[in-house]
């Protein structure tokens, strides 16, 4: 559990992300990052004496990691619809070219977690 210090500079650190992206789009941001930093954890950081479960474990850590890029490609369609939801009521302001070379991005180091978990 956070301490409030933490959480109170956890929360001035997203308050921009926030505005440009909305809370929705972080939160699917986040939660991708933590399935690739899990995925990572698991096939890299967990060390088994029998064969059978360190594959196990570079499976899941894959998995993980590929479940992670999926949620940053849901996340970047989500934002895509509701960008252009409020683009028709006038409401938009946020560039979908800077969303889509951030997701980009996070699906290139996806594609390398991945290959390192292979490993």
């Amino acid at each position: 559990m956070l301490n409030a210090a933490d959480q109170q500079q956890i929360d001035r650190a997203l308050t921009p992300v926030r505005e440009v992206l909305g809370s929705d789009a972080v939160a699917a941001y986040l939660f991708g990052l933590a399935a690739l930093g899990g995925g990572l954890a698991v096939a890299r950081a967990l060390v088994f004496k029998n064969q059978v479960h360190q594959v196990l474990a570079h499976v899941i850590g894959g998995l993980l990691v590929v479940w992670g890029a999926g949620i940053f490609v849901y996340a970047i369609i989500q934002y895509h619809r509701t960008r252009a939801r409020l683009s028709q009521e006038g409401l938009s302001r946020n560039s979908l070219g800077v969303m889509i070379l951030m997701t980009a991005m996070l699906l290139i180091i996806a594609t390398l977690v991945f290959w390192i978990t292979l490993q």
